[in-house]
């Protein structure tokens, strides 16, 4: 499905980024509008007819638009999503409640989890039974179901969930119920054994009280969006990204919302895995620091989409991209606490009010502040002098830390900085070392529009020698949107055990499992043979608790085998040792369809010219002295030219900070390589 002009759209806490691409050329135009919080989509419309104006580009040669929301993430951290109730087996209702024993802090005395989204009054409970293989020990009854449905909307609910016990392994008892209700009420209903059919009642319910809680908000913004945006490209069709690193059409979100929690975070680990491949970097940290919040990423051969996931304590079992964000960008606001010990984050200044120095009311003082203290911004050319900094103002705001810690603005804001940047390191670690990776094997990619800023800050705490900075960093996570391909994961409790005799049942599974997404996928527009499908599955140790996820090689023959000698590498790889004497189950099949909507293309650099630098300025090192750095604007850098630091390379989406002992060199693909000097 190849598309020829296609726009991505990522909507930042700060800035909503834009790009667009002519898959023909090659050609990449930006843009970067202010986020609208209030309303997403204002940004977006914005962002999109102000691309196509400033570049002359017609609107009806747009074919795709690739957006990248927060809608959902947002709704679950702030807690606004929509009215549920919940219809469950009779007795099972305060499994919400219970939920598991896994605790953040196993010492902590006073451990607390999330509340319930859905109150206690509004959990009914249904007169219906199955067995853990499906059959009926109570049948649901016309009656029971007539009764049920009345108490549900008796609370004027605006969506409705419904999972009932074992509906994994027989869904009649739900789609009996379902139908009902959408024959009696216009109000978002949706069934567990259409949102998940997998065992785990707890993870299972949780998760279609998530799809029911995000339904109407999400489902009614993508079909406003898409009302809006038909009138600007009115030959486009607008594909959202999902948790999992792909996408689906708008227009089929309804009943799958769930997938778009995590939809903001997923492209930024794609779109600079992208710059990895073509480089041929086996292992790559993607590192998306914007205005509000950094989002990392270790990536290992290809992108990691696990399983599950968790937003504001709330259990997600949806595929999703492993990505693990912290409250560390641009806007993080620096404060003292109590014991006059200085913090930055996770509490943001945003796009409204913003850094102190944007000069729109703001008095605290950010990381942005601090960088433009320090000598490593412009204040007259910030987002390529469209967002002018006061740099009196940035003295302000942390003056007000400085006086408190008996120190000068200038060492505050370089203590900023470095806890700042300790944050980041914190969070790598638990990404690479906690798992068993040294990440100083890895490649550092930057992005968002703070990344680059303290790029090599980062890579020295680690011991990174290369820092690949991509050609537009600030717009890296919406390059990901248009680099995505349509994807669809479907997935089915098995709960086998170790014997051959297993492997016609799987194989029916897979087959199954196989014809569902592939028709999800055509339903969205793809063509059968454009269809590339993915065998996964869950396996154990009976008696362990949880799961590993385990490719099923392309051959679809001696499954039982094969994948059992691989789960046991598998096994060996994570925790050291295989048991050999313990019999393995196969607990939940998977198959993921993807058809690719594009072709990424480097873009060509084509300065060949060797550019000197534009001026000088003051910056101040990490050991606290002043030093004379070379500026630079990126783009009259010549192709292969390079760059010794200290120096400091301007672009519109964000600046380069290049420290002493560190050079910098621009390719001819547009790729900025940050290297250690071992000199």
């Amino acid at each position: 499905m190849f598309i020829m002009r296609m726009i991505g759209v990522d909507v930042g806490g700060t800035f909503t980024d834009v790009i667009m691409v002519d898959s023909k050329t090659g050609i990449e135009y930006v843009h970067k509008v202010p986020s609208t919080p209030e309303s997403q989509d204002k940004a977006v419309t914005k962002g999109v007819t102000e691309i196509l104006e400033m570049n002359y580009i017609n609107s009806q040669s747009i074919e795709l638009v690739v957006h990248g929301t927060t809608v959902a993430t947002n709704a679950m951290l702030e807690r606004k999503g929509a009215k549920v109730v919940l219809l469950t087996t009779e007795g099972l209702e305060d499994v919400l409640e219970i939920g598991r024993q896994n605790r953040d802090d196993i010492y902590s005395l006073r451990a607390e989890r999330a509340e319930p989204l859905v109150d206690r009054t509004n959990r009914i409970g249904v007169h219906e039974r199955l067995n853990s293989e499906g059959k009926a020990l109570i049948e649901l009854t016309d009656a029971t179901i007539s009764s049920v449905i009345s108490k549900a909307t008796a609370s004027q609910p605006d969506s409705i969930a419904v999972s009932l016990l074992f509906s994994y392994q027989n869904q009649e008892h739900e789609r009996r119920l379902l139908k009902a209700i959408n024959a009696s009420s216009e109000v978002y209903a949706v069934a567990s054994s259409n949102i998940l059919p997998e065992f785990r009642e707890f993870e299972r319910t949780s998760t279609t009280v998530l799809e029911a809680y995000l339904g109407p908000l999400v489902a009614g913004y993508l079909q406003r969006l898409d009302t809006s945006l038909s009138s600007i490209c009115p030959k486009s069709r607008l594909t959202v990204m999902q948790s999992n690193g792909g996408t689906m059409l708008a227009s089929r979100a309804k009943g799958q919302t769930i997938g778009l929690a995590i939809s903001g975070l997923a492209s930024g680990a794609i779109g600079g895995w992208e710059y990895a491949k073509q480089w041929s970097i086996p292992r790559a940290i993607t590192l998306d620091m914007g205005g509000t919040s950094c989002d990392i990423s270790a990536i290992m051969g290809n992108v990691v989409v696990k399983p599950d996931n968790e937003v504001g304590g709330l259990p997600l079992r949806v595929p999703s991209v492993d990505v693990k964000t912290i409250g560390a960008g641009g806007g993080s606001i620096a404060w003292i606490d109590t014991a006059s010990v200085l913090h930055v984050g996770p509490q943001s200044a945003g796009a409204f009010p913003g850094p102190a120095a944007y000069g729109k009311g703001g008095k605290d003082a950010t990381v942005t502040d601090a960088n433009l203290v320090l000598g490593r911004l412009n204040p007259e050319f910030f987002l390529g002098g469209n967002v002018p900094l006061d740099l009196d103002s940035a003295h302000e705001s942390i003056s007000k830390i400085s006086s408190c810690l008996d120190l000068t603005n200038e060492e505050t804001a370089l203590g900023i900085i470095r806890i700042s940047t300790a944050n980041m390191v914190n969070a790598i670690r638990e990404v690479t070392l906690e798992r068993g990776s040294d990440p100083r094997k890895f490649t550092l990619i930057p992005f968002g529009g703070a990344g680059p800023t303290q790029a090599i800050d980062i890579a020295e705490a680690l011991g990174i020698n290369e820092v690949l900075v991509p050609p537009y960093p600030g717009i890296t996570s919406a390059l990901g949107l248009v680099c995505t391909d349509l994807r669809v994961d479907v997935m089915k409790t098995v709960l086998l055990v170790d014997d051959a005799r297993n492997e016609e049942t799987l194989l029916s599974t897979f087959s199954a499992l196989e014809n569902e997404a592939a028709e999800r996928l055509i339903r969205q527009g793809a063509s059968r043979k454009e269809i590339r499908l993915k065998w996964k599955i869950d396996m154990r140790y009976v008696g362990q608790s949880h799961e590993l996820n385990i490719d099923i090689p392309e051959e679809g023959t001696n499954i039982v085998e094969r994948s059992k000698s691989e789960f046991e590498r598998a096994h060996h790889e994570s925790f050291g040792y295989i048991m050999s004497n313990r019999e393995i189950e196969w607990v939940t099949a998977r198959v993921v369809a993807k058809s690719e909507s594009g072709e990424f293309r480097p873009i060509k650099h084509r300065v060949n010219v060797t550019s000197e630098p534009i001026g000088q300025r003051r910056v101040l090192l990490a050991d606290g002295t002043w030093m004379m750095a070379d500026v630079y604007r990126r783009w009259d850098l010549a192709a292969k030219q390079e760059i010794v630091g200290p120096a400091i390379i301007e672009q519109l989406d964000t600046t380069t900070y290049v420290t002493p002992d560190w050079n910098a060199t621009q390719e001819n693909d547009g790729v900025l390589w940050l290297r250690r000097d071992e000199r």
